[in-house]
């Protein structure tokens, strides 16, 4: 009987401090929107299993000026922070239809910032346009909406 009432106590103990873990736990960042303009080449590592695609911070956010060759944006705001433009950076995901993104092309890519004081970015979700002549690429105007 003296056992079970140890494990009644831890029990309790147990319980009314667990909502207060939750309470401090970080919930998610959302993704925003990141157009990238081509050419960019998506490398593989691990066997496959990390998708890795470099790219240069663009100077201005997309909706403001078309990011250049090779670089990405955020679409409604200028780099901050450790995103300097021209400065390097990594999206580390499988970016399906976006991989090796040739020359002229944009693709609008959902992301959020991997932890840490890491500059790379995690893909949440690609975002394809359609019914152009370059889909499923995108063609301005740009949004943030989408992600």
């Amino acid at each position: 009987m003296v056992k079970l009432r140890w494990f009644a106590v831890a029990g309790v103990s147990v319980l009314s401090v667990a909502p207060a873990w939750v309470t401090y736990a970080q919930a998610p960042e959302p993704p925003h929107a990141l157009y990238c303009r081509g050419p960019l080449s998506t490398f593989r590592t691990d066997g496959g299993k990390v998708v890795k695609t470099p790219f240069k911070w663009a100077k201005e956010a997309a909706m403001k000026e078309n990011p250049g060759a090779g670089e990405c944006a955020w679409a409604d705001r200028a780099p901050q922070g450790n995103e300097k433009p021209g400065d390097t950076s990594t999206i580390i995901g499988n970016m399906g239809p976006f991989d090796n993104i040739p020359v002229g092309t944009i693709g609008k890519v959902c992301v959020t910032k991997a932890s840490g004081d890491s500059k790379d970015l995690m893909v949440k979700q690609i975002v394809r346009q359609l019914g152009h002549q370059t889909a499923p690429f995108h063609i301005p105007p740009f949004s943030a909406d989408g992600c």
